[in-house]
């Protein structure tokens, strides 16, 4: 299957100097400069994306996420490493490399601020040489998934943030790229326009066109949108698989279950079920069990065996939980 992202044993290292106070310790700084010490912002990272998958990017402030993204679009050189975003290196052959891919940095804007936003998308399509007839069509599907329409003939300084992010969206999928890398796309917008970019990059992961990379602060944005989720803290990769992967991998319990009975819990249905996992009961409500169950299925089958319940309602933990959990044990894990 062919590859919409590759990158091999990659690796960042920036650089920072210990600087003296005040303006004769600056320039004291030019004549004597200090040791410089290396900041490793991403540590030999192996990551391979095929073609038309959409990924969630999780970690929190300064995991390399924002640089991991920068070195795909080549705005930053690897230190160490190999890159390859749709089959081609970003530094080299540069202009086929950025006619091939699009890029949304949430706090960075690429529309023109003072004329509509229409007239961008239109100067965007010339720049990337887009032909009119697909132009007209790619701009028809985008009003359609962001609804555009109130949004096109105003400039950007008289947009809502929720409304700029949308057209910002649309200006980075203009030119229809076959990479699409956002980093922090839904950053300080309300539920709404959350939702409403949730929905058009979970429309666009399903077509299977466009290999998508995506970093959040918002679990729900991943949990609802990505088909495989990739956690990274301090330059190295964490978890590299499917949520459910991620819930089973680093919980004790993937599942709380609370169990509805017609008549109290004997001590022997307890016995049998605590033995499945964390039981917890009260006893002021004896018809009502609460447990804990890394395996539902057999908890579950035990208790109709040695029970008739009334209802059975099984919640799995939040993405919030798992990946604090995964904090917690800071084990890196590179997919194989």
């Amino acid at each position: 299957m062919r590859a919409g992202i590759e990158v091999r044993d990659l690796t960042r290292v920036f650089y920072t100097f210990d600087r003296r106070e005040g303006l004769r310790g600056a320039a004291i700084d030019l004549i004597f400069p200090r040791k410089a010490h290396p900041v490793f912002a991403l540590r030999g990272v192996n990551l391979t994306v095929p073609f038309g998958q959409c990924v969630g990017l999780l970690g929190p402030n300064g995991a390399g996420k924002s640089t991991l993204i920068k070195i795909l679009a080549g705005v930053l050189h690897p230190t160490h490493g190999e890159v390859r975003v749709n089959g081609l290196d970003p530094w080299k052959g540069r202009y086929r490399h950025r006619r091939s891919i699009g890029v949304l940095f949430g706090h960075r804007s690429q529309l023109w601020w003072n004329i509509p936003v229409s007239e961008s998308l239109r100067f965007l399509a010339e720049i990337y040489g887009v032909e009119r007839g697909e132009f007209r069509h790619t701009l028809t599907r985008l009003r359609e998934l962001l609804d555009l329409d109130p949004l096109l003939p105003l400039p950007p300084r008289e947009l809502s943030l929720g409304q700029r992010m949308r057209c910002e969206l649309a200006a980075s999928f203009i030119h229809s790229p076959a990479v699409l890398l956002l980093d922090e796309p839904t950053i300080g917008l309300d539920l709404l326009a959350r939702i409403r970019l949730r929905s058009f990059l979970r429309d666009l992961a399903a077509t299977g066109d466009t290999t998508i990379l995506f970093s959040s602060h918002d679990l729900l944005d991943v949990e609802g949108v990505a088909s495989r989720i990739v956690v990274i803290d301090k330059g190295h990769v964490l978890f590299d698989g499917t949520l459910d992967e991620l819930r089973a991998r680093y919980t004790d319990f993937t599942a709380r279950v609370t169990v509805y009975l017609d008549e109290p819990a004997s001590w022997s249905l307890r016995d049998k079920l605590s033995q499945h996992g964390e039981l917890d009961w009260d006893p002021n409500e004896p018809w009502v069990l609460k447990a804990k169950v890394k395996h539902v299925l057999q908890f579950v089958q035990e208790l109709t065996e040695s029970s008739t319940p009334r209802d059975v309602r099984i919640e799995q933990p939040s993405i919030e939980e798992v990946v604090l959990a995964l904090y917690g044990n800071k084990v890196p894990h590179d997919r194989a």
